[in-house]
C-alpha cells in the first residue's frame, strides 16, 4: 500500500507491486490536494466510479484520518488485490455510516436538553408568581385592620391576583405536563438512537465500533475473555453466483446463529464483511473452543432459504479463537484470534483453530 500521499505524484497507485492509474495533473503541494489527487488515481486504477462514498474512503485512506481505515483495507488487499465496488461498500458502512448515526444521537441529545432548560424556566416562573402572591398575602394580613374602603380595595386586589396566579398556574401545569411529554419521548428517541449507532444495520448484531468499545472495556476490568472470529467460506461465490440479496440472507442467517449461541454477558458483532466476532465470558480456552464447535456446526447444517423462496443453499464457516492474555490490548487479541482464523482457513476451511493450537491439560484461567 502506499504511504500516505504528501509529496506531488502524477498518479497514486492504491497497493505496491500495482500499475499507477491513469496520469491526473500533478497537484500543487498543499497536502489536502494531494489526497484529493491520489484518491482520484486510487478510483481510476480500480475502475471504481468517483461518487461521494468512494472518495471519502480513499481521501480518508490517503490522508490517514479514519482510524482502522488503512490496516483494513490493507488486510483486504493482500486476500485480493483488486477492489470491488461491494467491497468499497463494506468500507463506507464500517467506517463512516455510524459517524452519522453518531450526529443523529448528538442531535436528539441536544433537543433533550433544550426541554429541560424549558421545564426549569417553567419551574422558575411558577416560583417567582408564588413568591409574588405570598407577598401579596402578607400585605393583606398587615392592612386587615384598617379602614373598610382600604379593606375593600385590597380584597379586590387581591381577587383579581388571585386569579391570575390560578391561570398562569394552570398554564403552566399544563405546559410542565406537556414538557414532561415531550422529554419522555425525547429519551426514548436517544435510547433508540444510541442503540442504532451501534447497530449493524443489515443484520441487527453490534457494529465494529460497539464492539470495540465492549473489547475495551471488559479487558479493561481484567475479565477472563474469550474472542471468537468467524469468517464464511467461500462467500465470494454465493453473491457472484445467487447475488448479494442471496449474501444478504447468509449473512443474516450467520448473525441469527450467533446471537442464539451467545451466553449472557456475550457481545456478538459484525466484524466487516463476511466477517463476524463474539466475545465470550470464558475463563478457559475448552469452553470458548466447544462454543467455537457449536456455531461451526450450526452454520454447516442450516439450510438459507433464498429470495423467492424457490431455492436453498448451505455454506461453511472458518472459526479462529483466542483467550485474552494478562495486560493485553484489544487489537493484539484481535490479531491472534485472526491468525487463528487464517490457519483454520489453510487448513482446509469449515474448521475452528486455537491461539494457542492446544490447551495444556491442567490449564488454568490465564488471570488466576
Amino acid at each position: 500500500m502506499p504511504s500516505t500521499a504528501t509529496a506531488p505524484a502524477p498518479a497514486l497507485a492504491a497497493t505496491s507491486g500495482t500499475s499507477p492509474g491513469r496520469p491526473l495533473p500533478a497537484p500543487r503541494k498543499d497536502p489536502t490536494l494531494l489526497h484529493a489527487h491520489a484518491a482520484m488515481a486510487s478510483m481510476l486504477e480500480h475502475g471504481l466510479a468517483p461518487s461521494p462514498a468512494n472518495y471519502l474512503v480513499w481521501f480518508s485512506f490517503h490522508s490517514d484520518s479514519a482510524p482502522g481505515l488503512r490496516a483494513e483495507v490493507e488486510r483486504r488487499l493482500a486476500a485480493q488485490p483488486r477492489v470491488t465496488q461491494e467491497m468499497m461498500e463494506e468500507l463506507h458502512l464500517q467506517f463512516f455510516t455510524a459517524d452519522h448515526e453518531a450526529l443523529s444521537l448528538r442531535e436528539v441529545a441536544s433537543r433533550l436538553e433544550v426541554a429541560v432548560h424549558e421545564a426549569i424556566g417553567l419551574v422558575q416562573d411558577t416560583r417567582e408568581d408564588a413568591l409574588r402572591y405570598g407577598g401579596t398575602l402578607a400585605q393583606a394580613s398587615d392592612r386587615m385592620g384598617g379602614e373598610p374602603e382600604s379593606l375593600n380595595a385590597l380584597l379586590r386586589r387581591l381577587a383579581a391576583e388571585t386569579l391570575e396566579v390560578s391561570r398562569r398556574s394552570e398554564a403552566a401545569a399544563r405546559n410542565l405536563a406537556e414538557t414532561a411529554r415531550k422529554t419522555q419521548e425525547l429519551r426514548h428517541e436517544l435510547a433508540e438512537a444510541r442503540r442504532l449507532a451501534g447497530t449493524d444495520p443489515l443484520t441487527g448484531l453490534a457494529n465494529r465500533r460497539h464492539f470495540d468499545q465492549a473489547l475495551r472495556e471488559q479487558l479493561g476490568e481484567r475479565r477472563s475473555t474469550a474472542l471468537l472470529m468467524v469468517d464464511l467460506d467461500h462467500f465470494k461465490a454465493v453473491n457472484d453466483t445467487h447475488g448479494h440479496p442471496a449474501g444478504d440472507q447468509v449473512l443474516c442467517r450467520l448473525a441469527d446463529i450467533l446471537a442464539e449461541a451467545a451466553p449472557e454477558g456475550a457481545v456478538a458483532a459484525r466484524f466487516g464483511g463476511e466477517e463476524f466476532s463474539l466475545m465470550l465470558p470464558c475463563a478457559m480456552l475448552r469452553e470458548a473452543m466447544a462454543v467455537a464447535e457449536q456455531i461451526r456446526g450450526r452454520i454447516a447444517q442450516a439450510a438459507v432459504q433464498l429470495p423467492g423462496g424457490a431455492q436453498f443453499i448451505s455454506v461453511t464457516a472458518s472459526l479462529g479463537v483466542a483467550m485474552a492474555q494478562p495486560g493485553e490490548r484489544p487489537a493484539q487479541l484481535i490479531a491472534r484470534a485472526d491468525a487463528a482464523l487464517y490457519e483454520a482457513k489453510r487448513g482446509g476451511r469449515n474448521r475452528a483453530c486455537s491461539d494457542p493450537p492446544s490447551p495444556s491439560p491442567k490449564a488454568e484461567s490465564v488471570w488466576n
